[in-house]
């Protein structure tokens, strides 16, 4: 039936990379809520957005009293056009102060969301409206920059999806994946921002719980051999998530900037905080099996691997479908020009950690002044 669907599009002049391979509702379980557009302008992205304390559930039985945009961890996703204008209305009605930061995104200073730099703090009850035009494609995500690890650890994270329609992908199957992790006690009250012991100062302070999309384990339908686009963030606040799909394949087509030059292929796909990637997986399994995407450990040094197992991310749960034959990947390419050096300056740049001093502390220093000054 897919077969005869693709030729059928064919016939009467649609594209035949429009016609989706995967089971119906394939991302139910694991799909995004959108912000609301509220400007009829289709050039114009008009959205209300809100932080707010609220009750979420992350897993049935588990809910987390969390700092939320609108209400869900991650919040809304913002899907947009290149060049179009981006208009947020944002409120705050949290305990304390805080911004949003567009992690990536090329906008005035003004528009940055970093107090003393570019905007005052908006206090609560106050409201702030964002306004700047979208220029690059790719995917990018929005945080605080308040208090920042401390407010993204508790939920306040979201992505921003600027999408290119001629960037040739032609995978019509897409998904936004964003990994996080929380941490929260039996009675759904949300850990300390400094818990962690000695190794959360010198590795970051992780959640308990790992959360693709604000779930915990959640489930993904797929069709065998058919090919998903998946443009995930890792919005932790320090956790590295070291991907692995049971040993099948990540082509990787875009990473931060957008479109790489040209796809590499691998096996293992490392996310640190803040990182987004682009990549077409093609799972592949028996009839109604099941595939699980796992984090493994990677070795940032003593104490970041002791004691610790690979985490479960998501299950991947096939159709009774018969599995599509192998298929050849787009060779997705972009020309990349590398800025002119020409009236450049170096500089020269040395990170160091200094022993601890009497109060049994010690910070990471940038050319031997601490990093926050």
């Amino acid at each position: 039936a897919t077969w005869f669907a693709l030729l059928l599009v064919a016939r009467v002049g649609v594209a035949a990379d429009s016609v989706s391979l995967a089971p119906t509702h394939w991302d139910q379980g694991i799909k995004l809520p959108e912000a609301h557009d509220r400007n009829p302008d289709p050039s114009i992205v008009e959205i209300d957005v809100t932080a707010r304390i609220a009750d979420v559930e992350v897993a049935p039985g588990y809910t987390v009293r969390a700092w939320t945009y609108d209400g869900g961890i991650p919040g809304p996703t913002i899907r947009a056009h290149v060049g179009d204008r981006l208009i947020v209305h944002f409120t705050n009605d949290l305990p304390q102060a805080t911004t949003i930061h567009w992690h990536g995104v090329r906008v005035p200073i003004e528009m940055d969301g970093v107090p003393d730099v570019s905007q005052p703090e908006v206090k609560r009850g106050e409201t702030f409206t964002y306004d700047f035009v979208v220029r690059d494609a790719g995917l990018y995500w929005y945080h605080p920059h308040v208090m920042s690890a401390a407010q993204v650890g508790f939920g306040l994270y979201g992505a921003l999806l600027v999408e290119d329609p001629a960037d040739g992908v032609g995978v019509p199957d897409q998904l936004t994946l964003v990994l996080s992790d929380i941490g929260f006690d039996r009675d759904g009250v949300l850990d300390p921002a400094d818990t962690g012991g000695s190794a959360g100062m010198v590795f970051g302070r992780e959640g308990t719980y790992v959360l693709a999309n604000g779930k915990i384990l959640p489930t993904l339908r797929a069709r065998s051999g058919a090919p998903q686009r998946w443009r995930i963030v890792n919005a932790a606040k320090s956790r590295f998530f070291l991907l692995d799909l049971e040993g099948q394949d990540f082509y990787v087509i875009g990473s931060d900037g957008g479109l790489q030059e040209r796809p590499e292929t691998t096996d293992a796909l490392l996310i640190t905080p803040g990182e987004r990637v682009d990549v077409i997986v093609t799972p592949t399994g028996p009839r109604n099996g099941t595939l699980t995407l796992r984090a493994g450990l990677y070795n940032r040094g003593y104490g970041s691997v002791e004691y610790r197992s690979p985490e479960d991310v998501l299950t991947i749960a096939f159709s009774d479908e018969a599995p599509l034959p192998k298929r050849n990947l787009p060779a997705v390419h972009r020309d990349i020009v590398p800025p002119s050096l020409a009236g450049a300056t170096r500089v020269d740049i040395v990170l160091t950690l200094p022993p601890m001093g009497r109060d049994g502390k010690s910070e990471f220093h940038v050319n031997g002044v601490p990093f926050w000054k």
